[in-house]
């Protein structure tokens, strides 16, 4: 694939095996809307890592294998920020997905891109094509599809939303539908997807289209925001927070410890 304009980022020590983004969120927003219709790249797909999502990558070969050769990845969680900061990596700014994706959805215009979804739900199918048309754009400029469960491993359906995506000339795919399928999908398609940025996101989508309700500022500033989120959807996120979501602890120290024998070799 023949790459123009191509973006030089900066990005930090590797912690956990990754080298986070260094970016500020304005910068991956001016980063990642640069490009529009008809500029030439490899997919380049963002990820947000979170604690579970740092759990999964020890669990989850094909995943860990996006997350390397994902083209940015910006830090989630407070826990992961704060972990980074204690290995001596001091991002500027969490650039959490819940933040990211309404500043992204700002910077979308009908002359130069072409926004592509995949969301949970139907109200939120319904919420973006309204967003989208009140700011101009026509139905053939963009796609938001409500993919089938288990759509990750039906062949057929990706192949036909693949062609969908091309029709559309897509430059942003913007996926809502739960890690790590979202970010496995993109990845094993990586090359059939060209010439388009490509998010996974959590419930970002969900609190930008008002079918859920973000955490409190205070709580999301102090580490909290989980809190609310198993409060929301207790039966979903029960196993996620309180029980899968500690392994991280596990991994931290043993990355700890690595990062600590690392610096003693290099003295």
């Amino acid at each position: 694939m023949h790459e123009t304009n191509q973006i030089h980022l900066i990005k930090s020590k590797a912690v956990f095996g990754l080298n986070f983004s260094m970016l500020t969120l304005d910068e991956v927003v001016n980063k990642a809307t640069c490009n529009g219709i008809g500029h030439k790249f490899s997919s380049r797909l963002l990820i947000t890592p979170n604690v579970d999502h740092i759990v999964t990558l020890h669990n989850n070969h094909t995943y860990k294998e996006a997350c390397h050769a994902a083209w940015l990845l910006t830090v989630d969680g407070f826990p992961v920020e704060r972990f980074l900061a204690l290995v001596g990596v001091k991002i500027p700014e969490r650039v959490t997905g819940a933040d990211l994706f309404p500043k992204l959805m700002q910077a979308m215009h009908p002359e130069k891109h072409r926004p592509c979804f995949m969301v949970a739900t139907e109200f939120t199918q319904l919420f973006l094509k309204s967003w989208l048309k009140e700011r101009g754009f026509k139905e053939h400029e963009f796609l938001i599809e409500v993919p089938p469960f288990g759509f990750e491993k039906n062949v057929e359906y990706s192949n036909q939303l693949i062609s969908k995506l091309k029709d559309v000339e897509c430059t942003h795919l913007y996926m809502g539908v739960g890690a790590p399928k979202s970010e496995i999908w993109a990845h094993i398609h990586r090359d059939h997807i060209a010439n388009m940025h490509i998010f996974c996101f959590g419930a970002a989508i969900e609190f930008f289209s008002e079918n859920m309700t973000r955490a409190p500022v205070w709580m999301q500033h102090n580490g909290l925001e989980w809190i609310w989120r198993l409060a929301s959807e207790p039966s979903r996120l029960a196993k996620r927070y309180l029980i899968n979501s500690w392994k991280f602890f596990y991994y931290a120290g043993k990355e700890m410890l690595y990062q600590r024998k690392l610096s003693s070799e290099n003295k």
